[in-house]
């Protein structure tokens, strides 16, 4: 399964990213999506957890919070295929072939 990571608004709009296995996301340069334009993300901020054949989203214990759909989360939850998220000021959506 290859997954893709795609900025849809935020300080990277147009970015990409695309992975097989599980990444982190964060303003740390050693994550695997670092996002280091956008000041409102922690420097490890989410995760995401590939357990083929579904992946979840994680907070991984942020200060400004994790969004689907203006809720912010408390526990991993599942994603879809074509789901939009929100970490910091960057709204991203994932999807897979």
């Amino acid at each position: 399964m290859k997954l893709f990571l795609e900025i849809i608004g935020g300080p990277m709009d147009g970015q990409v990213y695309s992975f097989k296995k599980s990444v982190t996301i964060g303003r740390d340069p050693n994550c695997e999506i670092p996002l280091q334009l956008d000041n409102y993300l922690s420097r490890r901020h989410a995760q995401i957890l590939v357990i083929p054949p579904e992946c979840f989203l994680e907070d991984l214990g942020s200060t400004n919070g994790t969004f689907i759909e203006d809720e912010r989360l408390t526990q991993r939850v599942l994603l879809k295929n074509g789901q939009h998220f929100r970490v910091g000021k960057t709204l991203m959506q994932i999807y897979w072939k």
